[in-house]
């Protein structure tokens, strides 16, 4: 069953026939898989929020950002129903009659009930015993639909590149809090119901120990995959990458820490609405280049 949802659906596509996805589709592939973890973040420090008794009061202060999260999420879905050329695949599945889910898109399927479960019981400030359990298996979905779409990806890899991104569950938990947390943040300052004080310096020191891990983690991700290559032009490649991964840099770390340092504990709503968006195109950018470099790898492995 050929699947471009993501591209190790597209590289197994391409290994059993000589079609070869296009450059817009896997940019397209490459944007939905940031929307969903960015949704995915969303509802993981909404869920936590939630257990711990810290979400904004109201049902608007939990409603929005869990709307928000559905958006981004479920991005991928609408457009698969909708038959979207070169995006018909939503975590390996074709959503049509006599196609069978796989085990992510199942997961990813159930994390719809607790978002379901929230969105009706949101009510004043969210107590309730009922509330805070939904909220729990939101956060315990969230962050399982993100592991099984990592080892999804992984294990249609080779054995020598699955070894080479073994960091990369832990990469995707990572930027799913962190990019999460900053239009979290954003949405929080959006209905002017941000706290400053010294709860609010704990969460800028705590996306800024995430950005930081992040970037730690994206780098060993580069440098391993730089260990199992074998084709003369990869040096040359990665060389070609280097301007648009300075970009991503600059829009994923830069960006939203300097805004986190200026405005983070006062609440600075025009800081956080150029870093949450500018934290999604630089990890746009990021995961393109990766992607194109693990492409790269398969093929030079194959040849």
């Amino acid at each position: 069953m050929q699947s471009t949802r993501e591209w190790p659906d597209a590289i197994a596509a391409d290994m059993a026939t000589p079609a070869v996805p296009s450059a817009r589709s896997n940019r397209a592939a490459a944007l939905l898989q940031v929307l969903a973890t960015t949704g995915y973040g969303i509802w993981l420090w909404l869920g936590l929020s939630l257990l711990l008794g810290l979400s904004p009061p109201g049902r608007s202060g939990t409603l929005i950002p869990l709307g928000l999260g559905a958006v981004l999420a479920g991005s991928g879905l609408l457009l698969a129903c909708l038959r979207i050329p070169g995006l018909a695949s939503w975590h390996g599945w074709l959503p049509r009659p006599g196609h069978r889910p796989t085990r992510s898109a199942l997961m990813a399927l159930a994390t719809w009930l607790p978002v379901l479960a929230v969105a009706g019981l949101a009510h004043g400030d969210n107590s309730f015993w009922v509330t805070r359990l939904a909220g729990t298996a939101l956060m315990l979905c969230s962050l399982v639909s993100l592991l099984l779409a990592t080892h999804d990806d992984r294990a249609r890899l080779p054995p020598t590149l699955q070894r080479a991104t073994a960091l990369l569950p832990a990469c995707r938990i990572t930027i799913a809090a962190y990019i999460g947390g900053l239009w979290l943040w954003l949405s929080v300052l959006a209905q002017d119901e941000f706290i400053g004080g010294r709860g609010a310096y704990l969460w800028v020191l705590l996306l800024l120990a995430l950005a930081l891990g992040q970037g730690l983690l994206e780098s060993g991700l580069w440098q391993s995959l730089r260990e199992p290559e074998t084709a003369a032009g990869e040096d040359a490649a990665n060389r070609g990458r280097f301007p648009v991964r300075l970009v991503a840099s600059l829009l994923s770390y830069a960006l939203p820490c300097t805004a986190l340092l200026l405005g983070g504990a006062s609440g600075n709503l025009l800081a956080a609405a150029l870093a949450a968006p500018g934290c999604l195109l630089g990890q746009l950018l990021e995961r393109w280049l990766y992607e194109g470099a693990l492409a790269d790898a398969v093929g030079a492995k194959a040849a």
